[in-house]
């Protein structure tokens, strides 16, 4: 049952896009503006534009991975919450 709209927003990182559709879907039920990158090369361009409120992303994805945007994050002034995830 969706619930009311929130301002915050959340950036998915996933190139798996079955578990990003999901997590979307969930995300977007529960109120949330959601925007989804592929790997951390499109996820960085997101971040600089979207600032989002949360990072979710994959650990391990073609082109760069997780570990790399978190420390992008690290340079950052005010830096998201972040949540690593791994299948």
């Amino acid at each position: 049952m969706p619930t009311e709209p929130t301002d915050k927003t959340i950036l998915i990182i996933d190139d798996d896009r079955e578990i990003a559709a999901m997590l979307n879907g969930v995300l977007q039920n529960n109120g949330y503006r959601v925007f989804l990158a592929q790997n951390g090369v499109e996820g960085q361009r997101q971040i600089e534009t979207l600032k989002p409120d949360l990072v979710i992303t994959d650990m391990m994805m073609p082109r760069m991975g997780g570990f790399p945007v978190l420390e992008f994050l690290k340079t950052l002034e005010t830096p998201p919450a972040v949540i690593m995830i791994t299948a």
